[in-house]
Parts: structure tokens; C-alpha cells; sequence
């Protein structure tokens, strides 16, 4: 029995003596898988704690600590101490709320689709959970599931691509952000400490000064993360705290500050002379003076402001609403907690926002405004406290978007985790190959240096407001990648999609997703453009290189309500002669296992399936498979006739291969290992395949179909249910082809520029009556073919045999005729044979009158198509009548045998409902 220190394994072994040392190693053994696997997700399976009771560590945060602090310490940045003047100095009061309004209606609407998507399912703590499944016959299984963030959500609900390229987007919106937090760190020490300093002149201030006052605060960032990052994600409660006491401190000197004559000097311009400015405290006359617009020039670009301009700057102090659905794994009960907290945090800085603009509206005069952007600690009671929460707000903030705190209290989305997430999925291939690598302790070391290196470049720009409208537009695009996922998943009706947040809809997903497009162009349509089309690119080279990945893929949910939605619509006794095409549309690869019904038989058709699957895959067709078991062959060809396709999109058309005895041969492998010699050549835009192991594989295809017969009276299929099968699909009103020697077919034939194929059709009525469906149908076909792109160089030959020569202009001249008002784009060519042989009247279905042709037997038909049609790529013509008696099918055969005998690949057609309209 098991001991009480190890009950995980005794509930599945209860009788087996287990060792302690067994649970050991399968620790070691998590802890290396955790650093192999090829998930998006980056959570270290190290941090999840086993206990000795099976469980894993619970998730210890409440909704405050683990998601409202998160949320404010991420919107609460730059924006609210060093800009917060500058739009309301530039809009004015009732733009600037409007503004807020407008950017906190769209961030709602994109929290509404976060917590849909971040409570389908269930979230337990430490952020991943195991599954361990002991079995002593077998090696011990691992099954490892993870959960990191609502971006890795995105790209699992989207698939590869659509989620692949919105990952690498959202890196560089981390990035770009990590860069407008280290520039506003700067501006801020230079306004405090450089010439002019509100604290100190110490420093100074012109513009190489401040980039390397950057690249040291980077410098410093870099070390932290590499060293020191567990250290400082413990002090974010700390960071919180003071970020709220300088707010609080500002809120108290609004209303307690005096007025009193102000002394600026904007300090990222030494050039720039002393301005003199009255504070006017509370004053009617200065909100009436605040309340409208005054778009001027900023004056750290010197560019002239607008709307769009501002509202871009703004709309980075509105972003980070992903802080707590990212820390998911750690909160107590996730699914209350994200909605619950991440709403309360929107709801808490809108209203300090609105309280802030009114305050400072009401008190700071607009020049004030438009030329000092550090003014709320320039009319600060304490001045010392705006300073320490400007340098927590940023500093944290750049660390966070440089690499992302992980700890076992938090882990944090940083640009570093998302570039290592991308490269341990394998998304771009050997692009991001090698930021896959962790070091020993699972930092991501190589991701932390390139962003780093992307970040000192960015912060060469030097101005905030220069770097804030490509910020907002990677976030803008983020957001709307996150509503469009949400959008999708309900409009799918994917019965797995069950939020337990019920506060959202289709609707408000698809009006996030509208509403950040419409933001991003009116923002700036240059970059908005840029951005789209950079993620398209992305998303081309991905869905052609991306290896294939074990989630799913939202995109087949959609097709499949799509095709249902329209599949509804089809009626079937809504079809026309004008929109006919053979098989309806549908090409179904049918098989018959014959036998009885039982379990080794659906074992059979299983196997069966999935190898048929991989055999269309591995010969690029666009093909359906159906597979029934049955006592014959014909029974099962008679269920598939009538089973196959759905509603409208029945097949109309059967395709058999030709009957004989001989001994058959297999074309798979010859071209397969064409196709593998084709393709072992690859570029960028090449899916990463291999066919190195050619054998093998062919080996694993071929392993489960039926083999070959080597015997020439080893025919399964008997001449009567060969020649009945046919006989059921006229019954079933479907076409019938009869094809032979295909394995001649050069598929690259039409392909070629240089050289010009022919594709001969030779039409015979199948009987004397008037409306001859075989006859439409055998040119019908040969037009298709020369409709195919690949084939569209094809000439098209429509050879008729006449009985003499004064008939074959009559003949010529109203074959033409028939052709042109088919509008089928083939040269004609009469064959006269001046023999009375056979010699009937051949009607074509078309008008009153029939043409005079030449009816020959199948024998001097072969004749005639081997001097005139040998070197045609492929030949159509109508197959021989179908006879009724029993008795006459081995006659049948032969006709058909020597019809088609050492000719080019042939098609025997046989019509059973008009294939062409001859009107409008």
C-alpha cells in the first residue's frame, strides 16, 4: 500500500508500494521539461510548488494587490505628472474630458472582451496547473497546460498567424513604451536637477546630455532585469504607495495652494528665457479662459498641435489594462477578480483624471500650461513628492515593459517574455530561433539584450510627444486584435466559449474593434497604414513558413458557422443550368471496405481515414474524403452516391477508373519524390518542411490502403457490379467518367509558355435522341480544363467525323456555329471518312436539325484518334452505349477497351442532365 506521503500516486496505484525518491525525479523531470517546451506560454513549471497531496500551489492575491494595483501602476505613468498640462493647455477643458471619455469608452469596451476571454475556463493558482498520470508499464506521461496572459489567449483563439503577428505588434508597442517611460524618466530629472531645476541646477541639460542621462537610466533597467528583477517586482506595492501619496499630495495643493507668481524656464531648452506666470488659485475667470481649445506649438517639437496629436499623447495614459488578466494564474479566484478589478481600476483613474483636469483648470493659467509641463510640482506644497512618484511611475513602468517582473507573486508581460514567447513557438522560424534560449535560472537573457539594444536606438528621438503617437498606435492595434478575438469567438457560437463574465457581446467587441481602426487612422493614417501592414506581412510570411501548431484555430470554428450559415441558404431545387459545375462543387475521394459490420471494421475505416487525409495532403489535392463500410462494393459505391456532399453541394458526376484484368501499378512514389525534389529547395516564403525521411514516410502513407492485386484473376470487383455501379449512377441522374492511362498525364503541361498542348475533344451522341447530354457534357469538360489557370494556354480541339467529303463543310460550319453561341473557344476540325458504314443522323440537342455525321465503332474511333489526337495531352469523348442486358456487359468492356487502348490519357463521358444553357 502507499504510504501517506505520497497519496497523488496512490490514488492511481493504490496497491503499489511507491518510493519516495520516485516523486523526486519526477520534480527534476518537470523542471526540465519546463525549460523545453515549446508552448507560448513562458511560465516556469519550477515556480509551481508541488505538495506532497497531489495539488499545486494556490493563487494568493486578492483582486486590490493582484489586479487593481497592477492596473493603476500601468495607466498611472508618464502621462499624468508630465503631460497631463500639456492637453489641457493645448484642447482645453471639454475637449480634454471628451478626450478621456472617448479613450476610456474604447479601453471599457476592450476590458469587457479581456474578461470574456480571460474567464472562459478555469484559472488556477501558480498560473499553470499538471496533470501527472503515473503508469508503471509506460513511461510516466506529462501533461503540461498553460495560461500566460491575454495576448497568449489571442494567439491561441486566432491561430499562428493572426496571433503570431499581433505578439510580435505587441513586443514592439512594449518596446516603444519602454523607451516613452525612459524619456519621461529623463525629463523628469532634468527638469528637477538640470538648468532651471525645480530642486537643484546640478546637471546639464542640452540634447546629448539627455540621451546619455537615457542610456545610463537603460543601462540601469538592464542590470535590474538581468540581476536584480525578483528584488524589485517585491517592491511594487511600495512603488503604489507612492505613486498615491504624490496624486494625493496633488489633489491637496490644488486646494490648499495660495496664488502666488510663478518663475519658468522650460528645462529641456537652455535657450529659452524666464517666463513669468501668475497662479491664480481658484478662479472662474481662469476655467472660463481653460475652457476651449488652443492648439499652439509643443514646445519640446516645436510642432503644431491638433486634436489628433494630443489625444495620441493622452491615450498613453489610458493604457494598461492587461496588467491583471496577465497575473491570472496568481489570484485567488480569477474569474471575479479580473472584471471586478480591472473595471475599479479604469473607474479610479477616470475620476482622478476628470478631477485633475478640473482642478487644473480652474487654477493654472494657460500659459502655464502650454510652456510648463511639470507644473503640478511646480505649484506642489511638497515639491519633493511629485519627484519620487514621477521616477516610481517611470522607472517601474520601463522595467516592466522591458521585461516583465516574473516571481511567485507576479509575472508581468514584458516586451522581453512576448519575443520569448514568439521564438519558443517557433513563429518565424530560425529568425527568432535564437531568443529561444534561457539561461539556468530561465531568464531570458538574449531577449532582454535586443530589446535593450531596440530601446537605446528609440530613445535617440529624445521627445515624448514624438515617440507617444507610435505608442498609442501599437496599442491601439493590440486592443483591437483583443476585441476582434472576442468578437470571433461569440459570432463563432463556439459551444466551448462559456466567459462566467456575462457583461459583454458581439456587438461591443466589433465597436472596440471598429472603434480602434477608426482611432488609428484619424490618429495619425500614416502609421496607422504602416502598422496594418507590417502585421499583414507578418501574417503572409507566418501562415507560409509557421509550423503547425497544437492549438486550435478560431479561424476553422468561423469557417465552419460560416459554411453552415450558407450551406442553409443552398436549396438544391434552386439550381440552374447557368451555374453548373461537375461535382458540385465538391471533389470526394470514395472508398468501400468491404466486410462486415463490427469493430475490427470501423477500426479499419479509421486508419483508413486519417491516411487518406494525409495522402491529399501530401499530393496538394483540394479533396474530400468518404470512406463507407459495406458487403460489397457496389452497395458501398451505391451508399456513397447517395450519402455524399451536404444539402445543395451533392456531387453530380462520378469518376471510375478503367476495368480491366492487367496488373496494376502505384504512381504515388514516383511522384512524391518529384514533388520531394521540387520542394527541398526553400526560401523565406516556404513552409518549413522536410523530406529527407522520403521512404519512410511513404512507407507510413501507403501502409494502410489495400494492396496492389499481382495476379491478373485477383479482381475484386466483378465485371457486372463494375458495369452496375455505373448503371446506379445513371439510375441517381449523376454523370459518369470513365478514365485511362492518366498515369501518362504531364501535369506541368499546361504550365509551360514555350510549347502549346492540345486537348482534343471528340463528341458522340450516346443515342439517336434529340437532347444529347453527353454531347454538352464532352465539351463542356474539355472548356473547364482550359479554364484552369494552369492550363489556360491549352488549345482546344473539337474533332467531329463526317461521312464524306460534301458533308464535312456543312458539318464544319454548324459545329462552329454550336460552339460560338457556347461560347467555347476551340478550332474545329472535321474528319471525313467517305464510308456508309453506321452512317446515322447524329443530333446535338441544339435546334431542329441534325448534323450529318459519321457514327463509327469504338475500333475505328481508336484508329482515327491514333493518327489525329497522339500527341494530345488528353482526349474527351462519349462513352459507348450503356447496355441494358446483363449479358451484353463483357461487350460493354471490350468497346470501352478498344475505345481507349494506347492512346493519351482519355476521358469516356457519359451525360445525364444538361451541363450548358444555350440563352441568358
Amino acid at each position: 500500500m502507499a504510504t501517506e506521503d505520497q497519496p497523488l500516486l496512490s490514488r492511481c496505484h493504490s496497491d503499489i508500494n511507491v518510493k519516495s525518491d520516485l516523486a523526486n525525479g519526477i520534480n527534476r523531470l518537470v523542471n526540465r521539461l519546463s525549460a523545453q517546451t515549446q508552448y507560448f506560454s513562458c511560465l516556469k513549471l519550477d515556480r509551481l510548488e508541488y505538495r506532497i497531496n497531489g495539488n499545486y500551489r494556490e493563487g494568493k492575491l486578492s483582486t486590490f494587490l493582484g489586479v487593481v494595483v497592477p492596473c493603476i501602476l500601468s495607466i498611472f505613468s508618464v502621462i499624468l505628472f508630465l503631460r497631463l498640462g500639456f492637453v489641457v493647455g493645448q484642447a482645453g477643458f471639454l475637449i480634454a474630458v471628451g478626450m478621456l471619455v472617448l479613450a476610456y469608452g474604447l479601453v471599457i469596451m476592450t476590458v469587457l472582451s479581456i474578461s470574456a476571454i480571460s474567464t472562459n475556463g478555469s484559472v488556477k493558482g501558480g498560473g499553470a496547473y499538471c496533470i501527472l498520470k503515473p503508469n508503471f508499464a509506460l513511461p510516466i506521461k506529462l501533461v503540461v497546460i498553460f495560461l500566460r496572459n491575454v495576448i497568449v489567449m489571442i494567439s491561441r483563439a486566432l491561430g499562428p498567424e493572426l496571433g503570431g503577428s499581433i505578439g510580435i505588434i505587441f513586443y514592439f508597442a512594449n518596446v516603444f513604451a519602454a523607451a516613452l517611460y525612459i524619456i519621461g524618466f529623463t525629463e523628469a530629472l532634468i527638469n528637477n536637477f538640470g538648468p532651471a531645476g525645480e530642486l537643484a541646477d546640478a546637471i546639464p541639460g542640452s540634447t546629448w546630455w539627455q540621451y546619455l542621462y537615457g542610456s545610463l537610466v537603460l543601462f540601469f533597467c538592464l542590470i535590474v532585469c538581468i540581476f536584480g528583477a525578483g528584488l524589485f517586482a517585491k517592491t511594487s506595492l511600495v512603488i503604489f504607495l507612492a505613486v498615491m501619496v504624490a496624486i494625493s499630495s496633488s489633489v491637496i495643493s490644488f486646494i490648499a495652494q495660495k496664488p502666488f507668481i510663478l518663475h519658468t524656464q522650460p528645462a529641456l531648452n537652455e535657450n529659452e528665457t524666464v517666463l513669468n506666470y501668475f497662479y491664480t488659485a481658484w478662479n472662474i475667470k481662469t476655467f472660463h479662459e481653460n475652457l476651449y481649445s488652443n492648439f499652439t506649438e509643443d514646445i519640446t517639437t516645436g510642432i503644431k498641435q491638433d486634436f489628433q496629436s494630443v489625444f495620441a499623447v493622452l491615450f498613453n495614459g489610458c493604457t494598461g489594462i492587461m496588467a491583471g488578466a496577465n497575473i491570472s494564474g496568481d489570484l485567488k479566484n480569477p474569474s471575479k477578480s479580473i472584471p471586478l478589478g480591472t473595471l475599479l481600476a479604469c473607474g479610479v483613474t477616470f475620476i482622478v483624471y476628470v478631477l485633475l483636469v478640473t482642478f487644473t483648470s480652474f487654477t493654472c493659467p494657460r500659459g502655464l500650461l502650454q510652456n510648463n509641463y511639470n507644473y503640478i510640482q511646480a505649484i506642489n506644497l511638497s515639491p519633493p513628492i511629485i519627484t519620487v512618484g514621477v521616477f516610481a511611475a517611470t522607472l517601474s513602468a520601463a522595467l516592466s515593459t522591458l521585461i516583465g517582473n516574473d516571481t511567485e507573486q507576479s509575472i508581468r508581460l514584458g516586451a522581453s517574455r512576448i519575443l520569448e514567447a514568439v521564438a519558443r513557438d517557433r513563429i518565424l522560424g530560425i529568425i527568432t530561433k535564437p531568443f529561444a534560449k534561457l539561461t539556468r535560472k530561465g531568464e531570458p537573457l538574449r531577449c532582454v539584450l535586443i530589446s535593450w539594444i531596440f530601446v537605446q536606438i528609440i530613445i535617440i528621438a529624445k521627445e515624448l510627444n514624438s515617440i507617444a503617437p507610435i505608442v498609442t498606435m501599437f496599442y491601439l492595434l493590440s486592443y483591437g486584435a483583443t476585441n476582434f478575438a472576442c468578437f470571433l469567438l461569440k459570432v463563432a457560437s463556439a459551444p466551448n466559449f462559456r466567459p462566467t463574465f456575462r457583461f459583454y457581446s458581439w456587438y461591443q467587441a466589433l465597436f472596440g474593434l471598429l472603434g480602434c481602426l477608426i482611432l488609428m487612422f484619424f490618429i495619425n493614417a500614416l502609421y496607422a497604414t504602416i502598422s496594418i501592414a507590417v502585421m499583414v506581412i507578418l501574417f503572409i510570411i507566418i501562415s507560409v513558413r509557421g509550423p503547425v501548431t497544437p492549438w486550435g484555430d478560431l479561424s476553422q470554428a468561423v469557417i465552419y458557422h460560416q459554411v453552415r450559415k450558407y450551406l442553409l441558404r443552398l436549396d438544391i431545387r434552386k439550381e440552374h443550368v447557368k451555374y453548373w459545375r461537375p461535382q458540385g462543387g465538391l471533389y470526394i475521394l470514395g472508398n468501400v471496405i468491404v466486410g462486415n459490420f463490427c469493430a475490427s471494421t470501423i477500426e479499419k475505416y479509421r486508419t483508413q481515414f486519417l491516411t487518406w487525409l494525409s495522402f491529399i495532403d501530401k499530393r496538394h489535392l483540394k479533396a474530400f474524403v468518404e470512406i463507407t463500410p459495406a458487403n460489397s462494393i457496389r452497395h458501398g459505391a451505391r451508399n456513397l452516391m447517395l450519402n455524399s456532399g451536404l444539402g445543395g453541394m451533392k456531387p453530380n458526376t462520378v469518376v471510375l477508373g478503367f476495368y480491366d484484368n492487367g496488373i496494376p501499378f502505384d504512381t504515388t512514389e514516383s511522384y512524391l519524390r518529384k514533388l520531394s525534389q521540387i520542394t527541398t529547395s526553400r526560401n523565406i516564403f516556404s513552409r518549413n518542411r522536410s523530406f529527407d525521411k522520403f521512404e519512410i514516410e511513404f512507407k507510413q502513407l501507403t501502409s494502410n490502403f489495400p494492396p496492389l492485386r499481382y495476379h491478373n484473376d485477383s479482381q475484386q470487383l466483378s465485371s457486372d457490379d463494375y458495369i452496375g455501379i455505373i448503371k446506379d449512377a445513371i439510375m441517381m441522374e449523376k454523370n459518369v467518367l470513365i478514365v485511362r492511362n492518366f498515369h501518362n498525364l504531364q501535369k506541368t503541361a499546361g504550365s509551360s509558355i514555350e510549347t502549346i498542348f492540345v486537348a482534343d475533344i471528340w463528341p458522340f451522341s450516346a443515342n439517336t435522341d434529340r437532347k444529347d447530354n453527353t454531347y454538352y457534357l464532352v465539351l463542356q469538360l474539355g472548356c473547364i480544363l482550359h479554364m484552369v489557370p494552369q492550363w489556360s494556354n491549352l488549345k482546344l480541339r473539337v474533332l467531329v467525323v463526317a461521312a464524306n467529303e460534301a458533308t464535312k463543310v456543312t458539318v464544319s460550319d454548324r459545329i462552329q456555329k454550336l460552339l460560338d453561341e457556347l461560347r467555347i473557344p476551340a478550332e474545329v476540325q472535321v474528319i471525313a471518312t467517305n464510308s456508309r458504314e453506321n452512317s446515322l443522323p447524329q443530333c446535338n440537342g441544339h435546334g431542329n436539325d441534325c448534323l450529318q455525321c459519321f457514327n463509327p465503332t469504338s475500333s475505328q474511333v481508336n484508329e482515327l484518334m491514333r493518327i489525329h489526337s497522339n500527341n494530345a495531352s488528353v482526349i474527351f469523348t462519349s462513352l459507348p452505349q450503356i447496355p441494358h442486358d446483363e449479358r451484353e456487359h463483357l461487350c460493354f468492356l471490350s468497346e470501352i477497351d478498344k475505345l481507349s487502348d494506347n492512346l493519351p490519357p482519355i476521358v469516356m463521358a457519359y451525360g445525364t442532365n444538361t451541363v450548358m444553357p444555350t440563352s441568358v
